[in-house]
C-alpha cells in the first residue's frame, strides 16, 4: 500500500522526534555533552568542516508543509511528465549538493553550541554544589538537555555517543555480575537474598559490610 505525501511527512517527524528524546536522555549522561562540545572546538579551531560533526537541528516548532495530493502510481506518468520529473531531480541534486557543502551556518552553530556550553557550566556547578538527585540538579540537566537536543548530529557522532552509553551499562552489568558472584558463589548467600536486596543499594558503598554484620551463615563470607 502506497503511503500518501502526508504519510511519509508523519513518519519522518516521528523518527526525527525520537532522535530528539534520544539526544535529550544521552544529555544526562555524564562527559557526552562535553564530547561533542570539545568535537565542535576542534572543526572550529582547526579547521575543520562543522557538517563532520551535525547536519543540522531538530527544533520542536519546525513544520514542513505537506501537499494534499497523494503520491503517484509508478509508471504512471505521462513521458513529457517523466522528462520534466527528471529535469526537477538534477536541480535539486545540484541544490542539495550546494547545500551539504556549504554545510551548517557558523554563526547558527556558535549561537547553539555557546548556550550549550554555557548552561554546561551553570549545570556542573549546581551538580557540584547539591548533587544529581536534588530538585535544582534535575531542572539544570533538563535545560541542557533542551539545549541539546536540538543538535542533529551526524551518524558517526550519534553512534559514539549511543556507544558511550551502551559501553557503560556493559561494564555496569559486568561489575553486578562480579558482585553477585562474590555473594552467592564465594560467600554461600542465597541467591534469592541477594535479588531481593541489591536493587536499589547498587551505589551504595556501605551495603556490604551491613551485610557482614548481619547474624546469618553467610555473613562471615562477606567481612
Amino acid at each position: 500500500e502506497l503511503l500518501t505525501r502526508e504519510g511519509e511527512i508523519e513518519i519522518a517527524k516521528r523518527i526525527e522526534e525520537g532522535i530528539r528524546e534520544v539526544m535529550g536522555a544521552i544529555a544526562h549522561f555524564p562527559g557526552t555533552v562535553d564530547y561533542i562540545l570539545g568535537e565542535y572546538d576542534r572543526v572550529t579551531t582547526e579547521g575543520g568542516r562543522l557538517s563532520d560533526v551535525l547536519s543540522g537541528y531538530i527544533d520542536p516548532d519546525d513544520n514542513i508543509a505537506a501537499p494534499t495530493e497523494e503520491v503517484p502510481i509508478p509508471g504512471a506518468k505521462t513521458a513529457a511528465a517523466k522528462e520534466e520529473s527528471e529535469d526537477e531531480e538534477e536541480e535539486s541534486d545540484s541544490d542539495d549538493k550546494k547545500e551539504t557543502e556549504s554545510g551548517p551556518d557558523p554563526v547558527v552553530a556558535a549561537q547553539r553550541f555557546g548556550a550549550v556550553s554555557d548552561q554546561l557550566q551553570a549545570t556542573n556547578k549546581v551538580l557540584k554544589k547539591n548533587g544529581r538527585d536534588h530538585k535544582e540538579s534535575i531542572a539544570a540537566l533538563q535545560a541542557l538537555a533542551d539545549l541539546f537536543m536540538p543538535i542533529k548530529l551526524v551518524p558517526k557522532q550519534f553512534e559514539v555517543l549511543v556507544e558511550r552509553v551502551r559501553g557503560a551499562l556493559s561494564r555496569l552489568r559486568q561489575q553486578e555480575r562480579a558482585i553477585m558472584q562474590l555473594c552467592v558463589r564465594d560467600a554461600r548467600m542465597p541467591r534469592a537474598d541477594f535479588l531481593r536486596m541489591f536493587p536499589s543499594n547498587e551505589t551504595d558503598q556501605t551495603w556490604s559490610g551491613d551485610l557482614a554484620k548481619r547474624n546469618t551463615k553467610w555473613a562471615a563470607g562477606l567481612g
